[in-house]
């Protein structure tokens, strides 16, 4: 009859919708996990990558701290019982960039009773292709401005605003970004090393409630036009 044929095609109907769901369920969790596992390969990779070169086995030892509600991951790089270095995945805090905060991979060496920023490695940016996304490019002049250098001599800011950041053309927004990350992953090595009394001293523009910039509006959600 014709009600027991509209019966059997809402049933059929009703089964492939749920199957449907959850295939479609069982796709987001693969592709959940193989995306996690894929950026956690980035990361392990991007350790070594702003880092010497050497020979041996990576030791590695890692550890986090809180600045203000971001967490801050250090990792300790040793190989044949020597330390290599400190590599710091940090965020920008302070400062968004001009679509969302950026994250960083930073290597610091000590050389001579001298701390040295050895390399930097983008881990995570939404910048506009050819301004701010720049930053990903090898040997562009944010990464100039930093690698080779003491961070304890660095002004974490861009040039026109007396920092030490030569800023990406046309972008601005996205290089203070980037120089505040590399303020974060400075006093995340700061605390690795016990040179900061706590977690909550190591950036005073991410902790400090009576800061300035500590309660503003993330630039890029304030309805700007340009990057500049």
């Amino acid at each position: 009859t014709m009600k027991s044929s509209l019966l059997n095609m809402v049933l059929v109907l009703f089964g492939i919708t749920a199957v449907a769901a959850f295939l479609v369920g069982m796709v987001n969790d693969i592709t959940k996990d193989t995306i996690a596992q894929t950026e956690q390969k980035n990361k392990d990779r991007a350790k070594l990558e702003v880092l010497p070169e050497f020979e041996g086995e990576p030791e590695l030892e890692n550890k986090s701290c809180k600045i203000g509600d971001f967490e801050v991951n250090v990792t300790t790089v040793k190989a044949n019982g020597e330390l290599v270095g400190y590599a710091v995945e940090a965020p920008s805090i302070t400062r968004s960039g001009y679509a969302d905060r950026i994250k960083l991979m930073v290597g610091f060496v000590e050389k001579d009773s001298t701390t040295l920023i050895n390399g930097i490695k983008v881990l995570k940016q939404s910048e506009t292709p050819g301004l701010g996304a720049n930053m990903t490019k090898e040997g562009n002049s944010l990464e100039r401005s930093a690698v080779g250098k003491e961070p304890k001599t660095l002004a974490f800011a861009v040039s026109k605003e007396g920092g030490s950041f030569d800023a990406l053309t046309g972008s601005t927004i996205s290089s203070r970004a980037y120089a505040n990350a590399v303020e974060t992953a400075y006093a995340g090595y700061l605390w690795a090393k016990g040179e900061l009394p706590s977690a909550d001293d190591a950036m005073s523009g991410a902790t400090k409630p009576n800061d300035e910039t500590a309660n503003e509006e993330p630039e890029a959600q304030k309805g700007e036009l340009s990057n500049e």
